[in-house]
């Protein structure tokens, strides 16, 4: 596919300016296939590791406002939470179907795996807070840990832990 550069005829015969670089479709209709493979490397790195030791408000999906509300009390710490949920909000869909892409039997490893690092860390008399940022930090590869899309893909995955009740507390509903 020929690249734009900063002129280029339309099919009017208008001229198209571009903003000081030259920018290919390619790289635009890769995107969400970069943040598979990237998917799959965190998705690989935790299967390795247990063998070694489009998002939609629907009945399945808790009330995260409510979660947030009960797992982490101070106002703060809600806000940063809220934030984390943002900017991965774009990722969530990618993640759930990508776990759903998994046998039942991966699917009960990645939760149970998640669920036993989560109770590990709580177990520490750490606050949810700190167990949050602790989980992101122990699920990013360290060769990736400066990579931001990697590193919000990693936080998109772990919050969807969080969102389905497989870590953290549950509101009284999801009981």
């Amino acid at each position: 596919m020929d690249e734009l550069t900063q002129k280029q005829k339309g099919g009017d015969n208008s001229v198209n300016l571009q903003a000081g670089r030259d920018v290919t479709f390619i790289n635009i209709a890769k995107s969400d296939e970069k943040d598979f493979g990237i998917i799959d490397e965190i998705f690989k790195s935790v299967i390795k590791s247990l063998g070694s030791n489009e998002s939609q408000p629907d009945k399945e999906h808790i009330n995260l406002s409510k979660k947030i509300g009960i797992n982490f009390k101070d106002e703060e710490e809600r806000r940063r939470v809220q934030e984390y949920f943002k900017y991965a909000h774009t990722k969530s869909a990618l993640i759930e179907k990508r776990i759903q892409e998994e046998d039942l039997e991966v699917q009960n490893d990645l939760h149970g795996h998640l669920f036993q690092r989560y109770n590990s860390l709580k177990d520490e008399r750490l606050n949810n807070l700190q167990i949050l940022e602790k989980l992101f930090s122990q699920f990013i590869t360290p060769d990736k840990k400066d990579n931001a899309e990697y590193t919000n893909l990693t936080r998109a995955f772990i919050l969807f832990f969080f969102d389905d009740c497989t870590i953290f507390e549950k509101t009284e509903s999801e009981k």
